[in-house]
């Protein structure tokens, strides 16, 4: 693990670097002076206790141990003050009867609250690189080279994931690969997909978790070896870029043996034809020997059926219909020029089953020859509207055009301008898709030359939504892009070449400590008045004690009376009391407060990512490619199944079924299909595939 050259020991040769702000402690202090002067004062009145008279108390029926009983009473007995009927007094003294002063009156006494404390010391790490081998690696076990990141160990430069060698290879497991822009594991070479792959642009079939076990060059499957494989007896051999399928020679096919560029079939000579074997450019279906036909087996160009259906077995040039030899004729069976209906041998015919030559125009408000249609203007329009020489569609300017509104020559579909355009509202040559920018374009909405896909602006994509030449996955921008949503160079994988950014840095635990003290004394001084009992009397008690004895002789009984007592006790006069003597108070409050205490705030991690998009500065609502583009999301009519399950164009061999040959057997119109179907389904490979819609369905 060292950088440089001949160390002898481990570690060597490091590179480090660590920047930090730091913030010494920063200290806190308080002190609280709390003066204690407080005068308390308790003034309390003399307490009266009103005079008590208890009444007078009789009893009887005591026994005197000779038969008889006692009787008497006791009282009254008052209880009262310095004179009969004065209350029994209390005395306080002097007002106030409580003095009482908390603290020195001088304002001696104080309270001292102090409190020290700090903050710190705060370290704001801002570089901090520690010394690894290697430079700028992020990667979680150690790495060499530069720029690594994901699992590692890597060597190399940019390499993601575990156990990597070479350039901008992407590992999905432990086992890594060497080279350049492989995906996947086990791989080395260049560009591979997959497991287990040796050399360059090979794709395994059966997922990155399974061995494929292929090697040599551009071989798709299981099991291959040699170059342009796609199965034990198949070849994937193409002379060209993008083509999908086999023998071909060209750019973009999609399809075996094409000659030319952005055909969908087989054994096509030109370019933008969606069919087989047909010999030119821009056609819509089969068999057809010229350009912008839309049918099957005709020759010549712009050929097409009523209301751009497909037409079969022309001759010529713009003839709307079936079976018609000549230009510009609408309707079947006809031979020879601007003719209007079935049948017909001649030029300017209207009608069914004629022969010869027509008026100068037939129809209405045509100026020029043989017009045959309404409100035409020129040589040999059948349609209506138009303005040029042969055409048989509505409202075109320019030659043999079969669709309507189109401006240029041989445009069998809608709003073209330009030359054998099959599709509809397209700027360019030979489009037969629809809103097109270019020529020979077969997808839609595209801008530039050559693209099978929609919405590409470019050469030859593929794909879907992409900015650039020949990418086969979606959302991509740059070339060779086999992936989706990625950017760069051939990329096998998804989301490949899109630039992060971030930092982040550490506050480390910031320590913080306080002490709160109060020392208190506090003197308490005063005096308590002395408390009395003034005089009170207990009046004399009157007690009064009789015998009553009852004796009875010869039948007569009488009571006999005794009084044994009849006098008083008492009374008494009690006091004057003290019941508390004066009281001096000196007294002092002592108690020590004492608060420590200390922690840490933190971590804090701050800082900020930046995580490119798909494309450079866009700021669409969905991922999109190119440069600069805003608003809502990129128009997508494709899905990415999971890997391992791409079925890739899918919808073409139902599709094809358009194109059969009216009257002929189905399977006709399939049977080429299925020999580059069977490529295409292996050129689905386990990285992302799509299925598009086509206009025509």
């Amino acid at each position: 693990m060292d950088n440089g050259w001949w160390w002898r020991g481990d570690s060597q040769g490091l590179i480090g670097a660590y920047y930090a702000i730091t913030v010494p402690e920063i200290p806190a202090f308080f002190n609280v002076a709390i003066p204690v002067d407080v005068p308390i004062t308790i003034s309390i009145t003399d307490i009266e206790i009103n005079a008590v008279t208890i009444p007078k108390v009789s009893f009887s029926g005591l026994d005197d141990g000779i038969g008889g009983k006692v009787v008497g009473s006791i009282g009254p007995v008052s209880v009262y003050g310095a004179q009969t009927g004065d209350p029994i007094v209390i005395s306080f003294g002097d007002q106030p009867a409580v003095a009482l002063n908390v603290g020195n009156p001088d304002g001696t006494t104080v309270i001292n609250i102090t409190g020290t404390g700090g903050l710190g010391p705060i370290s704001i790490p801002i570089v901090d690189v520690p010394a690894a081998p290697g430079f700028g690696n992020s990667t979680t076990s150690p790495s060499s080279g530069f720029f690594n990141a994901g699992a590692g160990s890597a060597s190399g430069f940019a390499n993601f994931g575990a156990n990597n060698s070479g350039l901008w290879n992407v590992s999905n497991a432990i086992a890594g690969n060497s080279g350049y822009l492989n995906y996947g594991s086990l791989q080395s070479g260049v560009a591979n997909f997959g497991n287990t792959i040796s050399g360059l642009y090979n794709t395994g079939t059966v997922g990155l978790e399974s061995p494929a076990n292929v090697s040599g060059i551009a071989s798709i499957g299981t099991d291959l070896a040699g170059v342009l494989r796609d199965g034990p007896t198949a070849t994937a051999f193409n002379a060209g870029l993008a083509n999908i399928g086999a023998g071909n020679v060209g750019f973009a096919n999609i399809g075996d043996v094409n000659l030319g560029s952005a055909n969908i079939g087989g054994y096509n000579l030109g370019s933008g034809n969606v069919g087989d074997l047909n010999v030119g450019s821009g056609n819509l279906g089969g068999t057809n020997l010229g350009s912008g036909n839309i049918g099957s087996a005709n020759i010549g160009f712009a050929n097409t059926g009523p209301s751009l259906t497909p037409a079969v077995h022309n001759v010529g040039l713009a003839n709307t219909g079936n079976h018609n030899v000549g230009a510009g004729n609408t309707g079947d069976g006809n031979i020879g020029f601007g003719n209007t209906g079935n049948g017909n041998i001649g030029i300017g015919l209207s009608g069914d089953g004629q022969v010869g030559f027509g008026a100068l125009n037939s129809g209405s408000g045509n100026i020029g020859l043989f017009n045959s249609g309404a409100d035409n203007v020129g040589i040999a329009n059948s349609g209506t509207g138009n303005w040029g020489i042969g055409n048989s569609g509505s409202y075109n300017t320019g030659i043999g055009n079969t669709g309507s509104t189109n401006t240029g020559w041989f445009n069998a579909g809608l709003a073209n301008t330009g030359i054998a355009n099959a599709g509809s509202i397209n700027t360019g040559s030979y489009n037969t898709g629809a809103n097109n920018t270019g020529s020979f374009n077969p997808g839609n909405a595209n801008t530039g030359l050559f693209n099978p896909g929609s919405y590409n602006t470019g050469l030859a994509n593929i794909g879907n939504s992409n900015t650039g030449i020949a990418n086969s996955g979606n959302v991509d921008t740059g070339a060779f892009i086999s992936g989706n949503y990625s950017n760069g160079f051939l990329w096998r994988g998804d989301y490949q070449g899109l630039i992060t950014i971030s930092y982040s840095s550490t506050i480390p635990e910031i320590p913080w400590h306080y002490d709160v003290t109060a020392p208190i004394e506090i003197p308490i001084s005063g005096n308590v008045n002395e408390i009395t009992q003034e005089e009170f009397h207990i009046s004399s008690i009157p007690i009064k004690v009789q015998l009553q004895q009852t004796i009875c002789f010869l039948g007569y009984c009488t009571t006999i009376t005794t009084t044994v007592y009849d006098g008083s006790v008492g009374g008494w006069a009690l006091g004057p009391y003290t019941l508390l003597t004066p009281t001096a108070i000196d007294d002092t409050i002592t108690q020590t407060f004492d608060l420590p205490g200390s922690g840490t705030l933190g971590p804090y991690t701050f800082g900020f990512a930046y995580q490119q998009s798909p494309g450079f500065f866009n700021s669409t609502t969905d991922p999109s490619s190119g440069f600069f583009n805003s608003g809502g999301a990129a128009p997508r009519d494709f899905s990415i199944p999971h890997p391992g399950r791409c079925r890739g164009w899918q919808t073409l061999s139902r599709t094809r079924q358009a194109w059969a040959t009216p009257g002929e057997p189905e399977t006709r119109a399939t049977s080429t299909t299925a020999g580059w179907y069977r490529v295409l389904r292996t050129w689905a490979t386990p990285c992302p595939a799509f299925s598009t819609r086509a206009p025509w369905i």
